[in-house]
């Protein structure tokens, strides 16, 4: 496995343990149960994507932001 992919993955895992202690936090009070209510999981469903969509809008600045300064050097 080449360093790049080593790097993706690794970027990959940290952001799903971040957005699972997150959301999890959020959403699940009560660990009594041994399944989620529904609207623990509706909760965690609105959180994950919340989360993941503010990635993208975050990479996507960033991704612009780099490219702004590539091109004045």
């Amino acid at each position: 496995m080449n360093l790049g992919v080593k790097q993706e993955s690794f970027r990959i895992e940290t952001m799903m343990t971040s957005l699972r202690n997150e959301c999890v936090n959020l959403c699940c009070k009560d660990f009594s149960q041994a399944e989620l209510t529904k609207d623990e999981v509706h909760c965690i469903d609105r959180c994950s994507w919340r989360y993941l969509h503010t990635n993208k809008i975050i990479s996507n600045m960033l991704d612009r932001a780099g490219q702004g300064a590539k091109k004045k050097n």
